[in-house]
């Protein structure tokens, strides 16, 4: 292994100490990679530059980045304060496969759209820093939310802000599932589920096993990691360049294995529309062009139960990513309606009602 790789995959290991963050470089021998699959000189500097980025925005970005002891898991969180007792607070659960960051650009452009709110994110079970599972199953996530949710607001003194819940792909099933029990120690104001429909949901699991098996085992480098997702997945390079630095160990493998959570597929979607649509809250489900309504959903639009945005932007699956700034567009008008639809006629639409009467929520 050359010097640089070496002076690489160190520096990896003390930004990991320095962040306070469960490192994993412990579990792999960087001595004895093979040249061969190790970074080529021009890959390890371009990491080098990669990982120094994702580090200071997560040590600049988060004022509190915290682990949460739940039964055994670990759960590993990061929080941007809001401004105040009366500000709201975004909760952002990511899907399978990803991690807490990849809400890292949404993030920023909420926080640039209106400094007030307050974001939080965390890494589901066998994702990102949090603990290892071999237990994926859509009960165990929702204790899991539940749980970190509760440890969040109790330790941060949080029960007068308002909690909107954002969950996107698997991370919208646990959302609806979780909130289709009421949840009165919960300030929990309103749900919105990115780009995940229940039918389309369910009909996907069958070309799960193909991906798995056809994606990259192992990368050369975060470049070509960020490369294979710009080319399959993602739109936006600086969004994967948040977002994919935590998905890999170390020794640049996955930090979680898809195949483990094959057993818990069958119930992930399964209700996903009901639990939605049965949320008292306001609700607001945002896609992108590639997905369609389902029966419930067609029927909860037509009487009014939701909002519904659909973006026919160049986007795929990860619409936060590639559109992170229509995202957080869309989410803070969503607050702000919901949260004052009065002023939100006035100020956003220019729209007084001439009998003088109140807007209903």
């Amino acid at each position: 292994m050359s010097d640089i790789q070496k002076a690489l995959l160190k520096r990896i290991k003390q930004q990991e100490q320095a962040m306070g963050l469960s490192s994993l470089s412990e579990e792999a021998d960087f001595e004895e990679i093979d040249e061969e699959d190790t970074p080529a000189h021009e890959d390890a500097i371009e990491d080098s530059f990669i990982i120094k980025k994702f580090t200071e925005f997560k040590t600049n970005f988060f004022d509190v980045i915290e682990s949460y002891d739940h039964e055994s898991l670990i759960s590993q969180t990061y929080f941007k304060r809001p401004s105040s007792k009366e500000s709201q607070i975004f909760v952002l659960i990511h899907g399978a496969g990803s991690s807490s960051m990849t809400f890292a650009k949404l993030a920023t452009e909420l926080h640039k759209l209106d400094k007030s709110v307050g974001i939080f994110i965390y890494d589901l079970r066998g994702h990102g820093y949090s603990s290892p599972s071999n237990d994926f199953s859509i009960d165990s996530l929702v204790d899991d939310l539940h749980s970190v949710l509760t440890e969040f607001v109790n330790k941060h003194n949080l029960q007068s802000n308002s909690l909107y819940i954002v969950g996107h792909s698997l991370g919208g099933a646990v959302m609806a599932k979780f909130l289709s029990q009421e949840r009165k120690d919960l300030n929990v104001r309103g749900e919105v589920i990115l780009d995940i429909v229940e039918e389309t949901a369910v009909k996907s699991l069958i070309a799960m096993p193909h991906f798995i098996e056809k994606r990259p085992k192992v990368f050369q480098s975060i470049s070509k990691a960020i490369e294979w997702h710009m080319n399959y997945l993602l739109f936006s390079r600086e969004s994967a360049n948040l977002s994919i630095p935590d998905l890999l160990n170390p020794d640049l493998t996955w930090k979680t294995d898809l195949a483990l959570t094959q057993p818990a597929w069958e119930g992930w979607f399964v209700g996903l529309s009901k639990n939605f649509l049965s949320f008292k809250g306001p609700k607001l489900l945002i896609l992108s062009a590639h997905e369609t309504l389902d029966k419930n959903l067609i029927i909860g639009q037509m009487q009014g139960k939701y909002q519904l945005v659909v973006f026919q932007n160049n986007t795929g699956h990860f619409i936060h990513e590639d559109l992170p700034t229509h995202v957080a567009h869309s989410l803070l008008d969503f607050v702000k309606r919901n949260e004052n639809p009065d002023k939100f006629m006035k100020d956003e639409l220019g729209i007084v009602p001439k009998w003088g009467g109140k807007i209903n929520k």
